[in-house]
């Protein structure tokens, strides 16, 4: 008598799963409601993964040939709710593609299918001796073992996968850098003015100070041995010497001529280090020093495979806000991008070895959000698993720097949904109170009349408009553009802004203030920032900023917007960040290093310091009388608002920030003022936390 039975395959991809004998869909284990039609859609994509399954097919798939109905917009419907399912976009796909007039193509790779069982049919026994029984039960043990055997080698091991989280930490606070050593958590997290670096035990808890000494710093990597903790300035930071804290003892000292924030631990108790494009490697005491590499930008997030033999680290173009993941041999050949073409514009950093080198876990960046994603790496088993990246999270939550267990059972990362409030220092209660209703915004500026305003929403970074009062606000860009630092014309009939295309560099575009298109006015594959326009209108100044080989790396560029000619201002070598006073006399930029404010005096043709030797400064204004420019400092440990008189260039603390939670941007943490001259800051009420995943890796 014969009997066969057969499983319905499934498939795997992503963090999905797909049932179709069921018609569930779980994503990380978790069952999504998935209507009939998509599921259908899906299906047939899926039976021909990688190959056109054009419009006709689905047509045939969907509906009876008799049944009569809107065909295309019933496709065009199921597609949609698809790939809201899938967290996918039409216009950057990562499972299901269009081909215009045709169809639709899967494109993710899939990670491996559930093989049909299929029994043996049975067939007449033969009468025979014991032995020869024995014999051939053995042969048909071994057989069916080989093809077992065959089977289990030929699937590819389960993707890995998130089963659980545990919350650790409840303050909300900013953080940043984690890192781990088995026992505890390291972290920086920002109190006051500045990053400041944390130990929290790997259950949870109270957070503790680790180095009151170091304000400003945020812990680097561990040593191998988990000794050794290195603190590395942060990014805002004025260039300090990097330290290293022997965790038994805590004490701490510099590390002589390293001064990056891009620091690890190499083979041989040595460092590796980035400057700029140039990677180094040197002894602990800085010694031996010599050069590795030099990479095609902008180095940052180094790291050591556990085994000692390659350098992975994040490439950043920083003139366009992009990067991505690079590999090399520990000797500083044969470097090369680690996933090219896996993102059509990369946006990947952060990355880190599991303990047994077997995986490699990483950030991306995609449509405003952060991920998590996981690489299969080295596989010892005689399975293995596709070597293709894995997402391990998914929305709402950002999610960051990720830091794997050292026993390999946990993941830690940071978490964030990011929200913000604008705020006005109201000087008569001392106090800062919502402003424009407490908006998720900054870069804002009232209209020459104030009766207006423009803003950039936060996070998604659009330019808006809105009435005095807050209401009847109006998008003025679409989510491609990303828009920062608009002002209005003299007049009040334009606003000129700066905006990024995604992949590209930043340029300038003017927009009329009642909405329309926006006018593309520079094209440079430099960046162009802070347009500020003259008191007629007729000329734009903005900062101009090159790559990391120009021998000046910014100037000031004076745009004349008849004939649309840019000429360098002379002297601006090395300044940034214009702002014209609307007298026209002066105007002020700062140097690109962040630490001082300059003034240049049209009447006078010359440059004046202004402002040096109180730290990092951040954003400035000038006052609708042109008397005082408004100014804050950013990552020190007394931060303030400040205002310098023109009259004779001396400033004077207006408001502290050191109790201020600051929502800091692509460019900072924006201040700016309001008509009556009154300062406003954009108040971080985000809510970011460390958590504690658990994970299934095969």
């Amino acid at each position: 008598m014969a009997a066969s039975s057969q499983l319905t395959p499934g498939y795997r991809f992503g963090a999905f799963v797909l049932d179709p004998s069921s018609g569930e869909l779980r994503r990380n284990g978790t069952k999504l409601r998935l209507q009939e039609q998509p599921l259908q859609v899906l299906l047939k994509l899926l039976e021909n993964s990688g190959n056109l399954v054009t419009r006709e097919q689905l047509h045939s798939a969907l509906w009876a040939a008799d049944t009569f109905v809107d065909f295309d917009t019933g496709l065009n419907s199921a597609v949609k709710r698809l790939r809201e399912a899938l967290g996918d976009s039409a216009d950057v796909p990562r499972f299901i593609e269009t081909v215009p007039r045709r169809g639709y193509r899967f494109i993710a790779p899939l990670n491996g299918s559930i093989l049909p069982a299929v029994a043996q049919a049975e067939k007449p026994a033969k009468i025979s001796t014991p032995a020869r029984l024995s014999a051939a039960v053995l042969a048909l043990l071994m057989a069916a073992g080989a093809g077992a055997f065959v089977v289990w080698l030929r699937s590819p091991l389960p993707p890995p996968q998130i089963t659980g989280s545990t919350q650790l930490t409840w303050d909300s606070l900013a953080k940043d850098n984690l890192r781990t050593d088995g026992k505890s958590l390291f972290f920086g997290e920002r109190r006051g003015g500045q990053y400041s670096a944390f130990q929290l035990p790997v259950a949870g808890g109270s957070p503790t100070a680790l180095d009151s000494t170091s304000p400003g710093f945020l812990p680097g990597a561990i040593s191998p041995d988990g000794s050794q903790l290195l603190f590395v300035p942060h990014k805002m930071s004025a260039r300090t010497t990097v330290r290293v804290m022997d965790l038994a003892s805590a004490s701490v000292k510099d590390v002589p001529g390293i001064d990056s924030e891009s620091v690890a631990w190499a083979p041989g108790n040595k460092l590796v280090f980035a400057h700029g494009s140039e990677l180094f490697i040197a002894g602990q005491d800085g010694a031996g020093r010599r050069k590795l590499l030099t990479a095609p930008g902008m180095i940052h997030s180094v790291g050591f495979s556990p085994d000692g033999t390659r350098i992975r680290m994040s490439v950043v173009d920083k003139l366009k806000f992009v990067g991505a993941l690079w590999e090399a041999r520990a000797d500083g050949s044969g470097l090369h991008e680690l996933l090219p073409g896996w993102h059509a514009i990369p946006q990947e950093c952060c990355g880190t070895w599991t303990a047994d080198g077997r995986y490699y876990v990483f950030q991306s960046f995609e449509r405003g959000s952060s991920k998590i994603w996981i690489l299969p790496d080295s596989q010892p088993s005689l399975r293995k698993t596709p070597p293709v990246p894995v997402l391990l999270t998914t929305d709402p939550l950002n999610f960051y720097s990720p830091a794997p267990s050292r026993d390999g059972k946990k993941l830690f990362v940071m978490a964030e949904q990011p929200r913000a409030e604008l705020v006005r220092y109201d000087s008569s209660s001392g106090q800062f109170l919502p402003y424009l209703g407490g908006i998720s915004a900054g870069d804002v500026e009232a209209s020459p009349d104030s009766h207006s305003y423009v803003f950039v929403r936060y996070p998604d970074q659009t330019l808006w408009r809105s009435r005095a009062d807050g209401s009847e606000p109006v998008q003025l860009t679409s989510p491609l553009l990303r828009v920062g630092l608009p002002h209005w014309s003299p007049q009040g009939n334009r606003i000129a802004f700066s905006a990024q295309k995604q992949g590209q560099a930043w340029n300038i575009f003017l927009l009329p203030s009642s909405g329309g298109a926006a006018e593309q006015i520079t094209f440079g594959s430099v960046s162009d920032l802070d347009p500020t326009w003259s008191p007629d209108g007729k000329t734009l100044a903005f900062g101009q900023t090159f790559g990391p080989s120009a021998p000046v790396h910014s100037s000031i560029q004076l745009l004349n917007l008849e004939n649309h000619t840019a000429t360098p201002m002379p002297g601006s070598g090395g300044m940034c960040c214009p702002r014209w006073s609307p007298d026209g006399r002066y105007l002020a930029v700062e140097k690109d290093s962040f630490d001082q404010i300059l003034i240049y005096d049209f009447s006078v043709e010359k440059w004046r310091v202004a402002v040096k030797g109180i730290g990092t400064l951040g954003y400035f204004a000038f006052t609708r009388d042109s008397k005082s420019l408004v100014f804050d400092t950013q990552e020190v440990q007394d931060p303030y608002i400040y205002r310098l008189r023109m009259a004779d260039l001396s400033f004077a603390p207006i408001v502290s920030l050191k109790e201020a939670i600051r929502f800091y941007g692509p460019f900072g943490a924006w201040t700016g003022l309001a008509p009556d001259g009154s300062p406003l800051f954009v108040r971080d009420i985000s809510n970011q936390e460390i958590y504690a995943l658990d994970w299934r890796l095969p």
